[in-house]
């Protein structure tokens, strides 16, 4: 969105989602036990990166409308590379220890949280490519790729899929990339903006499919630890299809517009920044996760003011 179009309710929930996504790494409930990770980290803060998936293809659709889809997977990419550039001293160390191979899994797909930009790149670019399939079409292969994540998911829980470790390894996971992830998220945003579905949806109805999509995602959370015989990372979960478009749908409802980029700004500035905090903590301190979650956030929070100050905003957010 340009500056002088904002909706104030996307951008309030990006930076409630953006305080989910720092719980994820930092969980500050981590101290109250498995339940409460189960709830928090695995359970509620996953609705995060869906819902950011899925206003990067509702905004995708709107670049391709005018025909600068490619510029769109352009500035992603270099996004992506700037960041991970940034990153660079924080995990050097990694690249040292890790196998060519191993490194060229982390240059392709990110270090750490980055795996969600580069992901998100390369679901565009194929998006862009098939942007003329008719809505059907496309509606089918997010079907196709978002069932075939969750049965990936499933499957590993269950000790039905051993994924090959030389492959899918951290940040690259067989239920966590750019065909399983990314891409449904991303062609159902692109299909809410194409279709209006915004505009056919009653706010009530959206209002009780989110209440019962984030109930799911927090008992099917609680499930698959209770009797999956193995664990998994709870990226994809089958109830994230449902709570993550209903409060996308919700926000987009919101009228309010606004000439002012700053909640979209911190909500930017606090996903890119706080897994540095996040990564010296854990390494040269033995603080408790709530202190190393409020200082990530507060840490996150004064560079982006520093950013934006500095008017580096459109360059690095």
């Amino acid at each position: 969105m340009s500056s002088a179009d904002r909706n104030r309710a996307i951008d309030a929930l990006k930076l409630a989602l953006a305080f989910m996504v720092v719980g994820i790494h930092a969980n500050p409930f981590a101290p109250l036990g498995r339940t409460a990770i189960l709830l928090t980290g695995d359970g509620l803060f996953r609705l995060g990166v869906p819902i950011f998936l899925l206003f990067n293809g509702y905004f995708l659709q709107a670049a391709v409308e005018r025909a600068r889809g490619w510029a769109y997977v352009q500035r992603g990419g270099q996004l992506y590379v700037l960041w991970m550039l940034l990153y660079l001293p924080i995990y050097w160390p990694m690249l040292l220890a890790h196998s060519p191979l191993q490194n060229l899994r982390s240059a392709l797909f990110g270090y750490w949280h980055l795996w969600y930009l580069a992901g998100m790149v390369m679901a565009a670019a194929l998006i862009v490519v098939i942007a003329a399939w008719s809505s059907r079409a496309l509606a089918w292969l997010a079907a196709l790729t978002f069932f075939a994540g969750i049965a990936v998911t499933y499957g590993i829980a269950w000790n039905l899929i051993t994924p090959n470790k030389l492959i899918f390894s951290d940040p690259l996971l067989a239920n966590r990339n750019p065909l399983l992830l990314c891409l449904p998220f991303m062609l159902v945003g692109f299909l809410i903006r194409r279709e209006s579905i915004a505009e056919r949806l009653r706010v009530g109805w959206l209002q009780l499919a989110a209440a019962i999509g984030v109930a799911l995602v927090l008992v099917e959370s609680l499930a698959l630890a209770r009797f999956a015989p193995k664990g998994v990372g709870h990226d994809t979960l089958l109830a994230l299809g449902l709570a993550a478009p209903a409060l996308m749908l919700l926000a987009l409802k919101g009228s309010t517009l606004v000439a002012d980029r700053r909640l979209g700004d911190y909500a930017s500035g606090i996903y890119f920044i706080h897994v540095a905090f996040c990564a010296v903590l854990f390494r040269y301190s033995v603080l408790p996760r709530p202190a190393i979650y409020l200082l990530a956030v507060a840490g996150s929070i004064l560079l982006t003011w520093a950013i934006r100050r500095g008017g580096l905003a459109r360059r690095l957010l």
